[in-house]
């Protein structure tokens, strides 16, 4: 799920002022600032804020922060498994717990303007496929874009890129200049 204005939820935990924007001057006091209510995109300040107000909506909804890490946020119940996993404005959400996981994004919509993105295929470079086996991670297409940036796209693959039998060894006062 993506929430499409994260930023504009973020409730500031200190005074921000800003100018009047242009076109929106005061004819009065063209002097005058604005005391931001909300973050705006693209303030420095967004996304913390945003942070804290899907925090506080995901642990008033019984998730607990992992010690961890404190972007992944897990709810359990009768040895069932509902985890969210917050990046910036994304979120994926996923488990065992089909009731709490349905019941989470629906209560998320209802709270952020959410967008459902369907199954997980691609994030943060990287490739999600299901198989019979399970999940299938890889970075096919961020290799692929490598390989394009660096002209090297039509090169001969190979298994492995150097002779494995090849043993380093490490070479005392010498100095290597390039």
């Amino acid at each position: 799920m993506d929430d499409k204005n994260a930023f504009l939820h973020g409730e500031l935990d200190k005074d921000i002022y800003m100018e009047q924007p242009r076109g929106f001057e005061s004819k009065i006091h063209p002097e005058y600032g604005c005391k931001l209510k909300k973050a705006l995109y693209g303030l420095k300040q967004a996304p913390r804020a945003w942070y804290g107000k899907i925090c506080e909506f995901l642990v008033h909804s019984g998730f607990k922060v992992t010690p961890s890490d404190s972007i992944l946020f897990v709810k359990t119940k009768d040895g069932r498994l509902a985890i969210v996993l917050v990046y910036v404005d994304d979120l994926i959400i996923t488990g065992d717990y089909s009731e709490e996981i349905q019941r989470t994004r629906e209560n998320l919509s209802v709270r952020f303007q959410m967008k459902e993105h369907g199954e997980l295929k691609h994030f943060l470079g990287l490739e999600v496929e299901r198989t019979k086996e399970g999940l299938f991670l890889s970075q096919h297409k961020y290799a692929k874009d490598l390989l394009h940036r660096y002209g090297m796209i039509d090169c001969n693959p190979m298994s492995t890129p150097m002779d494995p039998n090849v043993r380093l060894q490490e070479m005392k006062g010498r100095t290597w200049r390039m």
